[in-house]
């Protein structure tokens, strides 16, 4: 007898999660030689207490409605919890809905104030019907889930919709965090600096509150299932039915199409508890299907009806209820035939249509006949439970992961960010790199950056603290790219805690910046000190918007932090970040940025919302240290025409641009080098403008093509990094001597190669100097000027460092501070306001010395300087560079020099026609 019990238990067992659920027999137990109806019993025993189970007897229910109410009621057997199997039993919201409406038939409205009762009750043409009806469903749906056992409910219900939208909420915020920290970050976040570090948590946190209560009230409430009674094709709930109106149909309905309705709800409430849903639910865990054993031997019974209905409905709706049924019943009743699809032959359309549906539905035989025979089944039979059991632990795990794995996975996000920036209060970790203010609080944590930039940020944080120490005290913001992973020799990333490689250009004048800041840093000895603030804007400037933003948030919380210095670079990401401090209303200094639009802003209130085509203006917020592109080319252009090819009747140039993207100084030099030089009769055409990109590569191909084109002079519009192999392929490439004019961007390169570059033997190289000690060592300097304290400084050293960074940064510092301690008055700080107003004044008759030479903004609404130093330099044979032009005075003391390559020498791209590119 075994074997038998063991059939049951491979039908009862569900398959693995991963394959479908299969179709279950209505097992047909015949009278012959026993009792049928014992004999399914004891067939059932053994797993009464293992999975959702129910027996009833012949005659034990009336109706249909009671036997219903029995099995998937309140009190249902079905519905009660199952000891070990770890899980809540199945639900049965649906038929629940349907008993309450049948009931509320023999529960007639009490008549108003002793009047006559309703004509006839329920009606469900009837208003006062309709309302009672409204109240009743009102106080059912609150009282239903009262006591112990609706809380549990309810719990259920909200615990199911809590893993749900726990995972949601965090992958939200995830998603939304990585947003807000790129490039890309939402303009409107721009006024709101201090929501963007807490917005996509926030976000995620209303996600998840939100998704929990509205699924678990739904659930609760029964509205989540409730939608199913539109899509059954009993007693069908119409579109845009109130329930109550439903449930009012439903009460008025005959006896039979309510069955049918009861009957259907049961099953698919079943089916709901074993539906693989796409969102958490216990019936993932389930592993034992449902049994029912009924005693259908008395004809006529509810029983007996309950197995009709539940064969007819699953053949007409193909809904398999996952559930096995052990019915006892006479044999005639198991030798009915069950029907077919029939009818006139006019009518073989509708016929064929209907078989066809009958085809889809792919309802299989469900009877399985069996015959009592011999002696009672024994029921001692011990189902092995192992495997269910070990399936519904398996789906708590996984209800453990969603819980503990968003959980822990936002917890590590935050110490990640604790960790990697120190709990920094004015910067975010985005990516691998800590970007914003990263000594605000304090001194900047170690490892944040490479050893030797680390080296001088370590003695701006001593010098710090000791200005901090005095009390009172002005902070300046150092806004740099100081995370730079540049690869090392072999290959790898440099890692934090390790040099990073000064042959990189951008490393070499990160290091200079801030070993000018701080040199001038320590030597401030009056009141109010000076603090430097690092804010570091990512490698390439790409995170330059967040960075801004942290700033500004850090400006309008501090008032000791009046301006930012630094932009050494003409990229996109700082052109964001000068568009967020324009907004907030920081005074910026620019220091080596050169690009011609940099520091132009959208025309509009709305700085960060603007389109590109909208007008731009110069923000009064920013100020140039060194001179632009295009004063830059136009004395490039002037070179080569009057002093290198003067007897040349008809020139030619070849531009070699970089035109990596988001690169706005390499893109705005070509065409400066291209305009300048058209204007002094050099010809460029279309054909000798050739380009590569950083990330492409190409430098070799490009240098070929330029030096096929056989041009007098070649024009470099590229970066440092990619430079001396330039250089080297124009020597290799080129048949005689060519000479190479290069942007102010390979500084750092000449002074590391420029005994290699000056031995090139076809190769002659210049490049434009933004600043340079050696121009204060050009004998055509007047002798009436002396250097400055702090060149006179670098005379006596042997410095690699890169100079125009080193020299403008120095003097932007300086400038800082001496406008911040010109309005300083007493124990009152100076305000941004008084900052700008003083840096404004710096024109004309109060233009200052510099170790750049003359800072004079002009008065005007740009604040670009006024015949700004700028030089043309020759790399010698064997290193070294000399002067071979200069135009603009080193010192006020100095004298314009007469007519010449410097004779009205533009400052800036159109000023004479008042127009920008």
């Amino acid at each position: 007898m075994a074997d038998v019990h063991g059939v049951i238990e491979k039908l009862v067992r569900r398959p693995f999660f991963w394959l479908p659920d299969q179709p279950l027999p209505l097992v047909f137990v015949v009278e012959r030689d026993g009792d049928a109806f014992e004999a399914a019993r004891r067939l059932a025993a053994p797993f009464e207490d293992c999975l959702p189970h129910a027996t009833v007897a012949a005659g034990r229910y009336g109706t249909l409605h009671d036997l219903v109410d029995a099995l998937a009621g309140e009190q249902g057997q079905l519905g009660r919890p199952v000891g070990g199997s770890f899980l809540p039993p199945p639900r049965f919201s649906l038929v629940q809905f349907v008993l309450w409406a049948r009931r509320q038939r023999d529960l007639p409205p009490e008549p108003d104030h002793g009047g006559p009762p309703p004509p006839r009750w329920p009606d469900p043409q009837s208003r006062g019907s309709l309302e009672e009806f409204k109240e009743r469903l009102k106080l059912w749906r609150g009282g239903r889930h009262g006591g112990h056992q609706g809380r549990r409910t309810a719990a259920d219900f909200f615990g199911r919709a809590a893993t749900t939208w726990l995972p949601v909420g965090t992958l939200a915020a995830v998603l939304l965090s990585t947003r807000v920290s790129g490039d890309h970050a939402p303009w409107w976040l721009d006024s709101a600096p201090d929501l963007v570090g807490v917005l996509p948590w926030a976000l995620g946190l209303l996600v998840f509150a939100a998704g929990t209560v509205v699924q678990g009230l739904l659930s609760v409430r029964g509205s989540f299932f409730n939608g199913w009674f539109r899509r059954q094709p009993y007693l069908t709930r119409k579109p845009y039915e109130r329930l109550a109106q439903y449930a009012l149909r439903v009460a008025s309905a005959s006896d039979e199409d309510a069955e049918r309705l009861l009957v259907h709800a049961m099953c698919q409430d079943l089916r709901q508890a074993y539906q693989k849903w796409i969102i958490p639910w216990p019936s993932w865990g389930r592993g034992l299907y449902g049994l029912l054993v009924l005693d259908a031997t008395l004809p006529g019974c509810a029983n007996e009806r309950f197995l009709r209905l539940l064969e007819e409905t699953t053949e007409e709706t193909g809904l398999l209820p996952p559930m096995l049924v052990l019915a006892a019943v006479p044999e005639p009743k198991a030798a009915e035939a069950r029907a077919v699809t029939k009818g006139r032959l006019t009518e073989l359309p509708a016929l064929a249509d209907a078989w066809r549906a009958r085809v889809r539905r792919r309802v299989p035989p469900l009877r399985l006949l069996a015959a009592t025979s011999g002696p009672a089944l024994d029921d001692d039979y011990r189902p092995r439970l192992l495997p269910s059991r070990m399936r519904a632990l398996g789906y708590w795990c996984v209800i453990a992961l969603l819980v503990v794995g968003p959980v822990t996975l936002a917890w590590r996000i935050y110490q990640d960010q604790k960790a990697r920036c120190g709990g920094l209060s004015w910067a975010e970790l985005v990516g691998d790199e800590c970007v914003g203010v990263v000594n605000a609080d304090g001194p900047a944590p170690d490892n944040l950056f490479g050893r030797n930039i680390g080296a001088v940020v370590k003695k701006i944080d001593d010098n710090n603290a000791a200005a901090r120490n005095v009390g009172a005290y002005v902070n300046v913001v150092l806004f740099g790219e100081y995370s730079i992973r540049s690869p090392r020799p072999d290959g790898e990333p440099a890692e934090p805690g390790e040099n990073a490689p000064e042959d990189d250009s951008r490393v070499a004048g990160a290091l200079a910046e801030l070993k000018a800041v701080e040199h001038y840093q320590s030597a401030v000895r009056n009141v109010p000190r000076l603090r430097v603030l690092i804010a570091n804007a990512g490698t390439d400037f790409r995170q330059g918007r967040r960075a801004a933003r942290l700033v500004s948030r850090l400006a309008a919380e501090d008032p000791h932090t009046l301006g930012v210095i630094g932009f050494p670079r003409s990229v996109r990401g700082v052109e964001e970040a000068i568009s967020v401090l324009h907004q907030a209303k920081i005074p910026m200094l620019s220091t080596t940025a050169t690009a011609d639009d940099l520091g132009y802003v959208p025309d509009t209130a709305d700085v960060a919302g603007a389109s590109d085509a909208a007008p731009r203006r110069p923000s009064p917020y920013y100020f140039r240290m060194g001179p632009t592109n295009w004063r830059e080319a136009e004395l490039v252009a002037r070179f080569v025409r009057r002093t290198l090819l003067p007897g040349k009747a008809s020139p030619t140039a070849v531009i070699v641009q970089d035109r990596s993207p988001g690169d706005s100084y390499t893109n705005n030099l070509a065409r400066d080098y291209k305009e300048a030089a058209g204007d002094q009769g050099i010809k460029i055409s279309e054909r000798d403008e050739v380009y590569y990109t950083v990330d492409g590569g190409g430098i070799a191909e490009a240098t070929s093509v330029a030096c096929g084109r056989d041009p007098d002079v070649i024009l470099y519009a590229g970066r440092a990094t990619e430079f001396l192999g330039f250089v080297d392929a124009v020597e290799k490439c080129s048949d005689g001597q060519v000479k190479v004019i290069a942007g102010d961007d390979v500084i750092k390169v000449v002074t590391d190669h420029g005994k290699e570059i000056g031995d090139y033997r076809r190769v002659q190289v210049y490049y434009a100097a933004l600043a340079s000690r050696e121009l204060w060592r050009d004998p055509a300097r007047d002798h009436g000027t002396q250097p400055t304290g702090y060149i006179q400084s670098l005379f006596g050293r042997d410095s690699t460092d890169s100079e125009d960074n080193l020299i403008l940064s120095y003097d932007a510092v300086e400038l800082f501070y001496d406008s911040a301690n010109r309005a300083y008055q007493g124990r009152r700080l100076p305000s941004r306001g008084d900052l700008l107003y003083r840096l404004a004044l710096v024109s004309g008759r109060l233009a200052r010395n510099g170790s750049s030479g003359v800072i004079d903004f002009g008065g005007r609404e740009a604040h670009d300087p006024v015949d700004k130093t700028i030089a043309i330099m020759r790399v010698k044979a064997g290193g070294g560079v000399s002067v071979a032009v200069r135009c603009g005075r080193l010192s006020l003391r100095e004298p314009a020099p007469p007519g010449g390559v410097c004779d009205h020498l533009a400052d800036v791209y159109g000023e004479d026609a008042g127009s920008r590119r």
